[in-house]
């Protein structure tokens, strides 16, 4: 199959560019407050220096555009809008719905007597639409994180986007830093593989899955992050596979067994913030069962970054 780079992606990436660098400016032009706010009195666990859930009481809104590359189908760019509110330091919400601004799936043009399939160009096809409810707590010696996850059956399914019903998640984080290093573990059941991972997969598993992750954060200079993760992810029911791919075990809607949704391999990400209201993020994913590598990049603005301590000028 001869692959197309996406072109309303990048339309998207370099609009939020452009915000980036006039908020650069902007914040060089400020002076620095007197007092800043006490971060202690919140947590941001698992977040990322790109999430969107405020670290204060209120609401945050972002917007994230992806371009990412995977070796069984090809290029397809993400934009991702999501809104967040925080109503004390243990609790949190957010929603969002990721639109595949650009896509070739594996689909259906013949008849039900004779199925064909082809590779389909598609714009603007929105994905299943997530709305999440957090629990986090801080002890002295760990950090935890509950996060619930109900899945909309908002992204066509014969597209490999979506689901095709109402699916759950939830998921446990615990964390502990030591210096620059922050270990993580993660445990959690789902029935929809599109609610475990954190890079948009070819294909879309239905069935109960029980996920696990260990890894850990490296905090950098300039405010940047490393974040290392190995993950399985294992079916516990018989489950059905929704696939924007022909290649490989991941077919268009293949019929249920056990096997076939189970995944396992490793995931990177680099978090580079370009200021207080932009990070720049680099990933790579592989899949080590499903022999599938997935790279990109991708811009996130938020409209109220996290408050930052700093030393007071005199």
């Amino acid at each position: 199959m001869i692959l197309t780079r996406p072109r309303t992606g990048w339309l998207s990436l370099m609009l939020l560019t452009g915000l980036a660098l006039h908020g650069a400016g902007g914040l060089q032009a400020q002076a620095r407050p007197s007092a800043e706010p006490d971060v202690d009195q919140v947590l941001d666990l698992d977040t990322g220096t790109n999430g969107t859930v405020p670290a204060t009481k209120g609401y945050n809104v972002s917007l994230n555009t992806t371009s990412q590359h995977d070796s069984s189908n090809g290029w397809s760019s993400l934009l991702t809008p999501d809104f967040a509110y925080r109503f004390n330091r243990h609790f949190s919400v957010d929603a969002d719905i990721p639109i595949y601004i650009y896509i070739v799936p594996y689909v259906q043009t013949g008849t039900a007597a004779k199925p064909a399939y082809k590779y389909e160009e598609k714009n603007h096809a929105p994905g299943d639409a997530e709305i999440n409810g957090r629990f986090e707590t801080h002890h002295e010696s760990l950090d935890y994180l509950l996060t619930a996850t109900m899945g909309l059956p908002t992204g066509n399914r014969n597209y490999g986007l979506g689901a095709g019903q109402v699916t759950y998640s939830v998921n446990n984080h615990i964390e502990h830093s030591f210096d620059i290093f922050t270990p993580d573990i993660e445990v959690g059941v789902s029935d929809s593989s599109s609610l475990v991972s954190s890079v948009a997969k070819p294909y879309v598993a239905v069935g109960t899955l029980g996920n696990f992750q260990a890894g850990t954060v490296v905090d950098l200079p300039l405010h940047a992050s490393f974040d290392a993760e190995a993950y399985e992810e294992l079916p516990l029911t018989k489950t059905i596979i929704y696939s924007t791919t022909g290649k490989g075990k991941k077919k268009v809607t293949t019929a249920t067994n056990e096997g076939a949704a189970e995944d396992n391999g490793f995931t990177t990400e680099l978090d580079v913030p370009l200021n207080r209201h932009t990070v720049l993020t680099g990933f790579y994913n592989r899949s080590l069962r499903n022999k599938i590598d997935t790279a990109g990049f991708g811009i996130t603005f938020l409209l109220k970054p996290a408050p930052v301590q700093r030393t007071e000028e005199r």
